[in-house]
């Protein structure tokens, strides 16, 4: 793990996937003292100015990270949640500068009441699985302060357990075994190192598992040609199916497919022919996506969709710092609500975001980890609709109620897993 000069970190990571939890067992995490005793605080439903601000969150996030070339693939909801969590441990202009990039300006304690019921109440079924758990880990040694109250405003809001770890190689382990578990395996390896001046670590996971509403057949599946971000050709197996969900924004059309019984959807978006996908992205606004999706039409699509599968990794500093929360990765940071380590003030050192899909026949399977460190067939009828996903296009994995994007990524290519 590449540190950065501050005297003190904290280190935060947040994990989301979309399977079960795996067979980390409890005996896997050593040496733990739990703390903090969660008194579940009030929640509310997602409200239009939450629904407006993550939207935009979503995008503005999406739009500083992806690269023309690579696959590029964020979780929002990890990111927004990880991030949340820190920043009840900041004050004065480092939380402004968090709040507004988080929640549009929201008061942390509304993000607080709001976020974390969002997350809670998104469907959990047998065919459509979702699971959240949180931890925050701190180092034991001496010179660590951990605010008391900082540890019970997160076990009360966002429900996670406190521990208190010793911070050696047999820590690391036992984080990354917990997220492993978390996420049923598909970001097995979250931090590679603790350092002795890291003060502590918050752990959000997800777990999603679904399955398409409709799952394609045998004779739906066949071989075809995708052409990537650089105009090569590119052996692909696509998935046939005929959708009623038809989108189309002036610039890109697409179709929206459900996981079983609409509780979830997996969305798709192909630019024009006359528009580059980096110029559409870099067009698209949190607006204009919800307006998109609140607007699909009626119709028949015939739609083809390739498998695909690939991982994504990233270091958000730069992307955050743009976004508009530049001083908590400076010594002008204030986490002071947060606590010290040996006297020292903490600070953000990276914010690191990984992540996983797996899109089949059957369903989809995602994952993503966020580490915060300082110092988280058609009938007669209308002429159909064709989208045809032969060439780079926009995804999201969103929620099937509100429609904010728990995934969203690009695809320039397909001619490998890992990126």
């Amino acid at each position: 793990m590449r540190k950065t000069p501050v005297l003190s970190t904290l280190v935060a990571a947040m994990a989301l996937a979309l399977s079960g939890c795996a067979s980390t067992t409890d005996a896997e995490v050593r040496d733990l003292v739990p703390t903090a005793s969660p008194t579940p605080a009030e929640t509310r439903p997602a409200s239009v100015s939450f629904t407006a601000a993550t939207a935009d969150f979503s995008i503005d996030l999406l739009k500083h990270v992806v690269d023309g070339q690579r696959n590029t693939l964020i979780s929002p909801l990890s990111m927004q949640l990880a991030l949340a969590m820190t920043a009840n441990g900041a004050s004065g202009q480092t939380l402004s500068q968090m709040e507004q990039v988080l929640g549009g300006g929201m008061p942390i304690a509304t993000l607080n009441a709001t976020l974390p019921g969002f997350a809670h109440s998104l469907p959990n079924t047998d065919r459509a699985k979702f699971h959240v758990a949180n931890s925050v880990w701190y180092n034991q040694a001496n010179g660590a302060k951990v605010e008391q109250s900082f540890l019970q405003t997160v076990a009360d809001t966002y429900g996670a357990g406190a521990y208190a770890a010793p911070f050696n190689d047999q820590t690391v382990n036992d984080i990354n075994a917990w997220v492993n578990k978390n996420t049923d395996g598909m970001i097995p390896t979250m931090l590679s190192q603790l350092d002795p001046s890291d003060a502590m670590v918050l752990l959000n996971a997800l777990a999603f598992d679904a399955t398409w509403a409709a799952p394609y057949t045998k004779n739906q599946v066949s071989p075809g040609t995708f052409t990537d971000a650089a105009g090569q050709k590119q052996d692909a197996t696509f998935m046939a199916s005929t959708e009623s969900s038809y989108l189309d924004d002036g610039q890109a059309t697409g179709f929206a497919k459900s996981y079983d019984n609409d509780s979830y959807r997996f969305v798709a978006l192909l630019p024009n022919e006359n528009v580059s996908l980096t110029d559409y992205v870099a067009s698209l606004t949190g607006d204009t996506l919800m307006t998109t999706l609140a607007h699909a039409q009626n119709a028949t699509v015939h739609a083809s969709l390739p498998e695909f599968s690939f991982s994504y990794s990233m270091l958000m500093n730069n992307a955050l710092t743009a976004m508009g929360m530049p001083d908590a990765f400076t010594s002008s940071a204030d986490f002071s609500r947060m606590g010290t380590m040996n006297g020292q003030p903490l600070s953000i050192s990276q914010v690191l975001h990984k992540t996983f899909i797996d899109v089949t026949p059957l369903g989809t399977r995602a994952g993503a980890a966020t580490a915060v460190i300082m110092g988280a067939g058609a009938v007669n009828g209308p002429v159909p609709k064709v989208v045809n996903l032969d060439r780079p296009f926009v995804f999201a994995i969103v929620d099937g109620k509100t429609n904010l994007p728990l995934f969203l990524g690009v695809v320039n290519t397909i001619d490998t897993i890992a990126n």
